[in-house]
């Protein structure tokens, strides 16, 4: 799991950064909030994790989107990807907002749930398009 969001960390191939970064994280993680960084980051990425993707498929001049279930790597990459992401539009220092938004989603709090379960939400409504998957 550290690999991987050192994977989602990582810019124009700068692994040192990343992994520095990461570094960063586990202590904060151990320092601040007294908690093991391996299971904390589990439980966080297992909560945000989404099931069902979407695609966008144009069909008779309309353009639908098709829900589809996930696989267990896509869900992982997506959750890290979201954490990430949503670390970087706070002000603060990456790894210390990261470590802030891992803690929030490791306890079902924050906008991470909520993105979840508005993919969610939006992939019951569009279910009735299913049939248009064809990839």
């Amino acid at each position: 799991m550290i690999k991987l969001l050192t994977v989602a960390l990582m810019k124009k191939g700068q692994k040192q950064v990343a992994e520095q970064l990461v570094f960063q994280l586990t202590s904060i993680l151990r320092e601040k909030y007294k908690v093991s960084p391996k299971s904390i980051l589990l439980s966080a990425v297992n909560n945000v994790k989404p099931l069902i993707g979407f695609r966008n498929v144009r069909l008779r001049g309309a353009s639908y989107k098709i829900p589809f279930f996930l696989k267990e790597e896509q869900q992982v990459k997506t959750a890290l990807d979201w954490l990430v992401n949503s670390a970087k539009k706070t002000n603060l220092n990456l790894s210390q907002s990261l470590a802030k938004e891992i803690i929030q989603a490791s306890q079902e709090q924050g906008d991470l749930i909520k993105k979840r379960n508005e993919v969610h939400k939006l992939g019951n409504q569009n279910k009735v398009f299913a049939h248009y998957r064809w990839f």
